[in-house]
């Protein structure tokens, strides 16, 4: 059974859910959402739609803050930031639609599948300790801008329909597949979660569920805990970083897959 948090003491769960959330999204290059949303539901007693939603407030000004403190050691990468948000916009405002119609149950368990052979892959080989590596950029010839547009477009579905950033499949997209720096990789994250948090907020509160003063008491923690948490990042070598980052894809992944697999009621 979930213990609800009593109504004097809500602000602080807020806040101090708020920190968590953003000192992950700062440090990882993500948006900090899948501790918002199960924070809401399972604690402060918001409706699971509504939760999804108002945790794009809060994810939007962490980023806001994350980007900032990556962008003053020149670790974002802004042509890569805007082809990945021109496909993330546009997935976001898709996700938005699809929210009151697709089963949350079958698409966490799709995305927790995923995000487990992605955290395999980060645990296995995180990157290079060698100094200058976590500043790579890719160069972006036409193929490779095909490429970013479509994994901003699947990062925005994600982040729109499931309420996070959408950095758990931005930042191994770039890392990975891309061939960014880790650092870059998650400074230009944060760059692409800004819009596409605040799009999937925006279309989220033209059916109702935007909460924007619930988001703006987490945002008020998610933006002290992503100026920590980018300060933090930066002082890590990339291999560092990989293996943090594939740590908590795994714990994302087995929350997911929970999340998605059937209950009693259903297998009966």
């Amino acid at each position: 059974m979930t213990r609800q948090a009593t109504a004097p003491s809500r602000p602080l769960v807020a806040l101090a859910g708020g920190l968590t959330a953003g000192l992950v999204s700062g440090l990882f290059g993500v948006g900090g959402g899948i501790l918002l949303v199960p924070l809401q539901v399972l604690v402060l007693g918001t409706a699971q739609h509504a939760a999804h939603a108002t945790s794009l407030v809060a994810v939007t000004l962490g980023a806001v803050v994350g980007v900032t403190r990556f962008g003053i050691d020149g670790a974002v990468h802004v042509p890569g930031a805007i082809a990945l948000g021109v496909g993330a916009i546009a997935g976001a405002r898709g996700g938005a639609a699809l929210l009151p119609k697709i089963s949350d149950r079958r698409l966490r368990a799709v995305f927790g599948g995923v995000l487990l052979l992605l955290s395999v892959r980060f645990l296995l080989a995180p990157g290079s300790e060698a100094v200058g590596t976590d500043m790579a950029v890719p160069d972006l010839d036409a193929l490779m801008i095909v490429a970013h547009v479509i994994g901003g477009l699947a990062a925005g579905i994600t982040s729109s329909v499931l309420g996070v950033g959408g950095g758990v499949i931005m930042v191994p997209l770039m890392a990975l597949g891309l061939g960014y720096g880790q650092h870059i990789a998650e400074g230009t994250s944060l760059a692409v979660i800004v819009p596409t948090a605040a799009t999937g907020a925006w279309a989220h509160a033209r059916s109702g569920y935007t909460d924007w003063g619930a988001g703006l008491r987490l945002g008020v923690g998610a933006m002290a805990g992503a100026a920590l948490g980018a300060s933090l990042a930066l002082g890590l070598s990339g291999a560092t970083l990989g293996r943090l980052f594939g740590v908590l894809q795994l714990a994302t992944a087995a929350l997911m897959l929970r999340a998605g697999s059937p209950t009693e009621q259903e297998r009966s």
